[in-house]
């Protein structure tokens, strides 16, 4: 699970399994960042949120 940043630039998906979370460039997909968070992140919400259709969990808000 996961959303885009505000401004459309990075994508932050969840490694629900791996308890990291990862920022990874929109433009061409290289990953950008991996953030230890600790157990089962999941379902990322960003605010605001861009464009008319959410990623994954986050639809609920909408």
């Amino acid at each position: 699970m996961g959303n885009v940043s505000a401004d459309g630039r990075t994508l932050w998906p969840s490694g629900r399994y791996d308890r990291e979370v990862y920022v990874l460039s929109t433009d061409d997909g290289h990953p950008i960042r991996r953030i230890p968070v600790g157990d089962g992140p999941h379902g990322l919400c960003m605010w605001p949120q861009p464009g008319r259709y959410p990623l994954g969990h986050t639809g609920i808000t909408r």
